[in-house]
């Protein structure tokens, strides 16, 4: 192995090995095998993943985020992916992005053959997801993560405080 191999490099039957494996607390049952490619390298600011996608598995809770990008590009096999509630259907090739903040979004695997795609996205120092279907919001603060129930959430500003304070220096500005 040379010193480019080591470091810059990962070679396909490394990528391919797919031994780290995710799940997700709030639904134990699924589990995605994959390389973390970006981690191989040492990228800081990039994340990108291969992933094979079990039948019948999903590659992420019904989730979006608020800093961080997002993208998806399917090499093998055949997956739905739900935007916004919307399913679409995406064969080989099919490459789809999501712009910060992010439109909650799913990808699964309905099908009986596995998924083989890579993931991945932009990785800032701070970031917030938020779970609609699992009631619950995540906030990561470089490798902190506090995970929240959206029920326990108060309001501390009226959703309208913009307008608000427009108003009230509008009001302000006539009485001088």
């Amino acid at each position: 192995m040379n010193k480019d191999d080591k470091h810059h490099i990962v070679r396909a039957e490394k990528a391919f090995e797919f031994r780290h494996a995710i799940t997700y607390p709030w639904n134990p049952g699924t589990i995605t095998a994959g390389a973390n490619l970006d981690q191989m390298v040492g990228l800081r600011h990039t994340r990108i993943r291969v992933m094979r996608l079990a039948p019948g598995n999903v590659a992420s809770l019904y989730h979006s985020h608020t800093c961080e990008e997002e993208w998806i590009y399917l090499l093998q096999g055949q997956a739905v992916i739900e935007i916004e509630e919307a399913e679409h259907l995406l064969g080989p090739g099919d490459f789809v992005g999501f712009p910060a903040p992010t439109a909650p979004h799913q990808l699964r695997n309905p099908f009986q053959k596995s998924v083989i795609c890579l993931m991945g996205g932009s990785r800032t120092d701070v970031d917030m997801a938020d779970f609609p279907r699992d009631g619950k919001r995540l906030f990561r603060q470089g490798d902190k993560l506090e995970i929240y129930d959206s029920t326990d959430a108060e309001e501390v500003a009226p959703a309208n405080m913009d307008e608000e304070l427009i108003r009230h220096m509008r009001r302000s500005l006539k009485r001088e």
